[in-house]
């Protein structure tokens, strides 16, 4: 056994740098591991059997948390990417053999394309996270910009006090399709009834997936995370909007308040987020 008692301040630095070092590296690899695990999990299940199951595993969560200490996030994370990069060769290779982390990806998904991603992944692998966000901020700032050169004008109609923006191509369909005696107003209803009882339905199945998660991280000892999921986020600002949810506030909403308190329900529950300013 290695006595470290012996090492210098400095030699102690060095083979912490080099140890942590491989061992990312070697999570990244592994994290790399989980889509084809998870693919073979799913062509046993169909026949009827479980490929974790005869290792001695009760699920993919169960397997990344005992061999490698991954969170269900994490794992939901990479098997995610991995679909996300289907159409992406170079940038799905590059998760897939562990050559970078699935968090640093995930950061550039958004921009992400199959024209772009040899540019995307040589930013990937010589940014760090943050100067990541900043590189993804500015990209889309100045494809905004291209973009608005072609943006359709924009029309304004005030309805009880409030500007209700159409554009103009939209403006124009609906009243071509009311200029030949079709119930412009039943269309709209019933597509703002589909929007309700579609979000609806997401909002129960996230509210389900988060329950579910909050019983696998007590099933293998994981605290919960303060971080709110970003599907999470996007339910609840489909929802409210990105203006603050008490009545009569105007304001642009900064965070997400938990009603039931997060240090006593663990969980990000969509029924008990609200914006707030």
């Amino acid at each position: 056994m290695q006595n470290f008692k012996k090492l210098s301040d400095k030699e102690l630095y060095v083979i912490s740098k080099k140890w942590g070092a491989e061992a990312l590296a070697a999570r990244r690899k592994f994290a790399g591991l989980l889509p084809e695990v998870h693919a073979r999990e799913m062509a046993a299940n169909e026949k009827g059997g479980s490929w974790l199951a005869k290792r001695g595993f009760t699920c993919l969560y169960e397997f990344a948390a005992k061999l490698a200490g991954m969170s269900r996030e994490q794992i939901n994370l990479v098997v995610r990417m991995e679909k996300r990069f289907e159409d992406k060769p170079i940038l799905r290779s590059a998760l897939l053999g562990g050559e970078v982390s699935a968090n640093k990806l995930a950061r550039v998904v958004s921009i992400a394309t199959a024209e772009n991603q040899s540019e995307i992944l040589k930013r990937v692998e010589t940014l760090s996270k943050v100067a990541l966000d900043i590189f993804v901020k500015d990209y889309k700032r100045e494809n905004e910009k291209k973009d608005g050169l072609n943006k359709p004008q924009i029309r304004q109609i005030s309805l009880y006090g409030q500007s209700l923006e159409l554009d103009e191509d939209v403006e124009k369909e609906l009243l071509e399709m009311q200029s030949k005696n079709i119930d412009v107003n039943g269309l709209l209803r019933e597509f703002l009834k589909e929007r309700k009882e579609k979000l609806a339905n997401r909002k129960k199945a996230t509210a389900e997936k988060q329950e579910q998660e909050c019983e696998d991280r007590a099933l293998i000892g994981y605290p919960a995370k303060r971080y709110i999921p970003a599907e999470v986020r996007k339910i609840v600002q489909e929802e409210y909007g990105e203006r603050c949810s008490a009545i009569g506030c105007q304001k642009p909403a900064e965070n997400l308040h938990h009603e039931n308190g997060f240090a006593k329900a663990q969980s990000h529950d969509p029924y008990s987020l609200k914006p707030l300013c």
